[in-house]
This record gives C-alpha cells, sequence and structure tokens, in this order.
C-alpha cells in the first residue's frame, strides 16, 4: 500500500524501471511523509496472455497504463489527485519517454480504494499519520532489523534521516 501498477505494451530496460520504481518511491514517502517500504510498484507485460486481451473504445489495443491504488478516505481532493496523475505522468515521461504512440503513457488511474492495509506485520495508519506511526513502532522496528528484516532495516536508516520519524 500504495499500489502502482503499470501495464506495459512495450519493454522497459531493468534501468528504466528501477528509476520509475525509485522516484515514485521517493516521491510517495517524501509527499506523504509515509516510509518507503509502503511504497509498491509493479511492472506488468500486457502484450501476451489473458491481459493482452484489452479493449478501448471497442478496439482492441495494448497501451501502456498506470493503475494506482491508495487508501480510501484519505480526504484528497479533485486537485490534489489530478497533481498525483500529472506527477506520475511526468515521471513516465522523463524516464520513458512519449516521442511515439507506443511509448506514450496513455492512462493513469487513481483509485482510492484500500479501506485495511497490513504490511510486515503492521496495520498500517490512515494517510497524514505516518510520522507518529513511525515514532511508536521505531523499538519494533529496531527489533526487526537486528533479526535482519529488510523492511525495518530501510525504515531504521529512513528514522536516521528523516526529522519527521525522529522522537
Amino acid at each position: 500500500m500504495p499500489m502502482y501498477n503499470f501495464e506495459l505494451a512495450i519493454k522497459l530496460s531493468q534501468a528504466q524501471k528501477m528509476a520509475l520504481a525509485r522516484r515514485i518511491t521517493d516521491w510517495h514517502a517524501t509527499t506523504f511523509r509515509a516510509p518507503r517500504f509502503i511504497v509498491n510498484v509493479r511492472f506488468i507485460d500486457v502484450t501476451q496472455g489473458l491481459l493482452s486481451d484489452s479493449y478501448v473504445g471497442g478496439v482492441q489495443r495494448n497501451i501502456n497504463r498506470l493503475f494506482v491504488s491508495l487508501r480510501s478516505g484519505g480526504g484528497r481532493t479533485q486537485e490534489q489527485l489530478e497533481g498525483i496523475a500529472d506527477k506520475l505522468e511526468g515521471f513516465w515521461n522523463e524516464t520513458v519517454g512519449n516521442d511515439s504512440i507506443a511509448k506514450q503513457l496513455k492512462g493513469v488511474f487513481v483509485m482510492g480504494e484500500i479501506d485495511v492495509a497490513k504490511e510486515a506485520g503492521f496495520h498500517l495508519p490512515m494517510p497524514g499519520h505516518f510520522e507518529q506511526w513511525v515514532k511508536d513502532n521505531t523499538d519494533e522496528f529496531k527489533r526487526m532489523a537486528e533479526e535482519g528484516d529488510p523492511d525495518a532495516q530501510q525504515v531504521v536508516e529512513e528514522i536516521k534521516v528523516r526529522p519527521e520519524f525522529q522522537k
């Protein structure tokens, strides 16, 4: 949570995927003041198999799209949601380009549809409450990090450098 699912009609290089995943993660974590480990980015090849059977306007098409699933009840305005879509499209254009129809990100769909989220054993708070949640769970993150949990290790590193997560 959140989940950024790209449906790809073109092949992206591993470097492009990493660049998009990092940009989205960095942007989401800092914009919504959340730890990085909660940001999920997935790339789905829709050129073959069942996912390739997509239609737009009644015509079969393979296009690049992004479906974003966020927490419901986040209180985001229409303007904020449109800003999210614009920012994500910008990341795509800067990373992949849009100089041909095949490269264009033809749709960005932001959906507030996640009512409850639990990751790494923690129930996640509603948007706007991550700073206190990290502070409240710092000791547990440190314990888990010492046991080798990579998500907890990442959060512990973030606590060191992000003032909003420090007690």
